[in-house]
């Protein structure tokens, strides 16, 4: 009766209302970049009181198991002491499978709660990403693009000659700052292996947010390389604030130097130097993939009055 109490009556309802109160959807208006770091940071959906609130109820959770049971205390007159004095096996088993049943119930909600969470940053990060990082109303990146060239490309496709003085793009500088200030929260709250488990599956989503918008929206120039390298620097340093696994950082860092090369040296970098293809892209990455990221450079192809065409050292390492 007491663990149903306590479950259902009381830790059970908060963590799903923490579930409920985390927002479906990002903000409608544009978000002002980059965020002010003098300024407490947006918690991208996520307010730290969530990770409060989880903490507290695990807190709760383990004090009232530790009065409730209180095994191996002599003296304590508690469920564990009370059921071995009696010899009573079969009220042990039923009493030991209340307390397994009440902690998995709970894990459960928690974890349906923190997996909500890691969809509302993402969302997040997303809408940073594009209504910020995209829009004409944001400061750098496209505006600048657009107002030179009076075409779109996303915030890499910089003209040749523009000034580098911003070590990053306004949105990732803004996205990096606000999940740091967000991992001491999660950190506060969060197991070593929970936190290390969350952290990575969010550097994942990070990334193929990241990737995705490169790949469909984006064209990178030299320039921009150089600004997208930053960038990539920086998502990886705050992914790796915890767990193991963000190998998908460092394959990324080797497909950025695509954007950067020369197109005489490009082949080279694809098969390998010296005939080594363990050393070249296709390798290291596969075929298809360096390809892909191949095609977002803003040479790769060419206006024409026909449209758009393969630029001559395209088509010649295609060839090849």
């Amino acid at each position: 009766q007491t663990c149903n109490f306590y479950g259902q009556g009381f830790l059970y309802p908060i963590m799903e209302a923490l579930k409920e109160m985390l927002p479906r959807n990002p903000p409608g208006q544009v978000p002002p970049l980059p965020f002010n770091e003098e300024e407490e940071a947006p918690d991208l959906g996520v307010n730290s009181g969530f990770w409060v609130s989880l903490e507290r109820v695990h807190s709760a959770s383990k004090s009232f198991d530790r009065e409730l049971w209180a095994e191996n205390r002599d003296g304590s007159h508690r469920v564990w002491e009370i059921l071995n004095v009696c010899g009573d096996e079969t009220s042990l088993s039923v009493a030991r499978e209340f307390r397994v049943n009440f902690y998995t119930e709970l894990e459960r909600r928690g974890e349906t709660a923190i997996l909500s969470a890691l969809d509302t940053l993402s969302t997040h990060i997303q809408w940073v990403l594009v209504s910020g990082g995209e829009s004409i109303l944001a400061a750098g990146g496209t505006r600048i693009f657009n107002t030179l060239t009076g075409q779109s490309g996303g915030p890499y496709a910089i003209p040749a000659g523009s000034s580098l003085e911003t070590p990053n793009s306004p949105a990732i500088k803004s996205i990096v700052y606000c999940l740091r200030v967000q991992f001491v929260h999660v950190q506060a709250a969060l197991t070593s292996a929970s936190l290390a488990s969350f952290w990575t599956a969010l550097s994942m989503r990070l990334y193929d947010i990241v990737v995705a918008r490169l790949l469909q929206h984006y064209t990178v120039s030299t320039v921009g390389a150089v600004i997208l390298s930053r960038d990539v620097e920086a998502l990886r340093s705050v992914s790796m604030l915890a767990g193991t696994e963000h190998s998908h950082w460092d394959m990324l860092r080797e497909l950025v130097t695509l954007y950067m090369t020369p197109p005489d040296a490009i082949k080279t970098m694809l098969v390998g130097p010296d005939g080594d293809a363990s050393k070249g892209l296709f390798s290291k990455t596969g075929r298809d993939t360096a390809l892909v990221f191949l095609s977002r450079r803003n040479d790769y192809r060419y206006k024409t009055a026909a449209g758009m065409k393969k630029s001559s050292w395209v088509t010649d390492i295609l060839s090849e």
